[in-house]
C-alpha cells in the first residue's frame, strides 16, 4: 500500500468518525470499532514484547527471580471477571494496584500534595489573593460532610464553594475544548492538505 493510500483510508476513517456529529450510523461503529480493536490490539503486543517476555526471559528465568511470579499469579487474577462466578477475585488485583498506587504517590511523591497546600498559605495584600484565599477556604468548607449546613457561615461557605467549584471546572473546561478545537484543525490539515492536496 502507498503512502497516499494510507493517507485516502486515514482521512476516511476520519470522515466516517466525525459522521457521529449528525447522528450515530454503522460508519461511525465501524470506525469506533474499529479504534478501539487496533489500540487494544497494540497496547497487548507492546504489553507482550516490552514486559512479559524481558521479566519472563531475564528476571525470572536468567536471574532465578521465581517470586515474580506470584504477583503475576495475583495480576491474572484481573481477567477472573470474565468467568461466572468468579467475578470477586479480579477485584484482590484491583485493590492491590489502587492502595499501592495511593500509598506510594502519598509516601515518595508529596511535593505534588505539598505544593498545593503551601500555595494556599499568601499575603492578603492584594485582591487577587483575597479572592483565591476565599475560593480555597470555601472550597473545603464544601467538602466537610461532618458539620450541619443547614444555617451561619457553613452555610455561606458551602454555596460559595460549590460556585467556586463550578467557576474552576467551568474554567478547565474551557481549556479542555480549546484543546480539542486544535485536534480538529489538525485533522482538518490532514484531510485537506497531506490527503487532498486542496490546500498547502
Amino acid at each position: 500500500m502507498s503512502a497516499q493510500t494510507g493517507l485516502y483510508i486515514g482521512a476516511l476513517l476520519t470522515i466516517m468518525a466525525w459522521s457521529f456529529l449528525y447522528k450515530e450510523n454503522p460508519f461511525f461503529r465501524f470506525t469506533e470499532h474499529l479504534y478501539i480493536g487496533l489500540v487494544t490490539a497494540y497496547g497487548v503486543g507492546y504489553t507482550y514484547h516490552n514486559n512479559l517476555v524481558p521479566i519472563v526471559t531475564k528476571d525470572i528465568v536468567q536471574k532465578g527471580g521465581y517470586s515474580l511470579i506470584i504477583p503475576a499469579v495475583v495480576g491474572l487474577l484481573i481477567y477472573a471477571r470474565y468467568v461466572r462466578g468468579w467475578v470477586w477475585l479480579s477485584r484482590i488485583p484491583m485493590a492491590f494496584w489502587i492502595g499501592y498506587g495511593a500509598g506510594y504517590s502519598l509516601a515518595f511523591t508529596p511535593a505534588v500534595f505539598m505544593k498545593q497546600i503551601f500555595d494556599s498559605f499568601i499575603r492578603l495584600n492584594t485582591i487577587n489573593n483575597i479572592i483565591y484565599f476565599l475560593v480555597v477556604v470555601t472550597a473545603v468548607m464544601f467538602f466537610i460532610f461532618t458539620v450541619k449546613k443547614e444555617s451561619g457561615p457553613m452555610k455561606w461557605g458551602h454555596y460559595a464553594g460549590r460556585y467556586g467549584l463550578m467557576i474552576a471546572f467551568g474554567s478547565a473546561f474551557g481549556s479542555i475544548t480549546m484543546a480539542y478545537l486544535s485536534l480538529i484543525i489538525g485533522r482538518l490539515g490532514y484531510i485537506l492538505r497531506d490527503a487532498l492536496h486542496l490546500i498547502k
